[in-house]
């Protein structure tokens, strides 16, 4: 993730498949899309684009937290303080943009509303098809990136491990079931998936 030179387009399928498990009615999810493409180059996003089209997700979505008590300018850095966490996270090679993809990879893994296996389930089947099993390299990739994403202080080359050691087939292939029970049970991205990402409001610029 974050590390191609050049993104794809999402199809018709996968807007109504996003929009059926996250509740975004399908014309504003297309709305968005749209509004990604007008604004993206080769299917990538720079940050800035990156947390104004992050910002309007937010906003059409039904399971949204209920930020009444912030206010205006509260609410702004807030948001912009999680995409910019996603944006790190994603943004793998420090390349300075984000496909469509990762940015929907993302939200599906903040989406508090979903159990954490339809979530993990969503990420592996849709961005990387695997017929229900788990590579090195995808392994160790999306348990980094979830660590990165949820500030989990952990080794993930030895998470890795551990999943061999225990789940592997002759092949080095992981289930993807005993995958997904992995980190369901494991203490800290258990209590992650359930708490989601706690990230604190920055201070206001200040003024010139």
């Amino acid at each position: 993730m974050g590390n191609r030179q050049k993104g794809r387009g999402t199809s018709s399928c996968e807007l109504d498949e996003i929009s059926n498990l996250v509740g975004i009615p399908r014309f504003q999810l297309e709305n968005i899309y749209r509004d990604f493409r007008r604004v993206s180059k080769d299917y990538l996003l720079d940050k800035h684009e990156f947390r104004r089209i992050y910002k309007n997700l937010m906003c059409f979505s039904p399971n949204s937290p209920d930020y009444f008590h912030l206010t205006p300018s509260e609410l702004t850095r807030l948001h912009n303080a999680m995409a910019d966490r996603i944006f790190k996270t994603f943004d793998r090679n420090k390349s300075g943009r984000l496909t469509f993809d990762e940015f929907i990879s993302a939200y599906i893994l903040l989406e508090n509303s979903l159990s954490p296996q339809v979530r993990l389930n969503f990420l592996l089947n849709h961005y990387a098809p695997n017929n229900g099993y788990i590579t090195p390299t995808m392994g160790r990739r999306v348990i980094q990136d979830m660590s990165n994403l949820y500030g989990i202080n952990t080794d993930y080359q030895q998470l890795w491990r551990n999943l061999e050691a225990n789940h592997a087939l002759q092949n080095g292939l992981v289930p993807q079931e005993a995958f997904t029970n992995y980190f369901i049970n494991h203490p800290a991205y258990s209590s992650a998936f359930y708490n989601g990402v706690q990230v604190p409001i920055p201070p206001p610029s200040p003024q010139l």
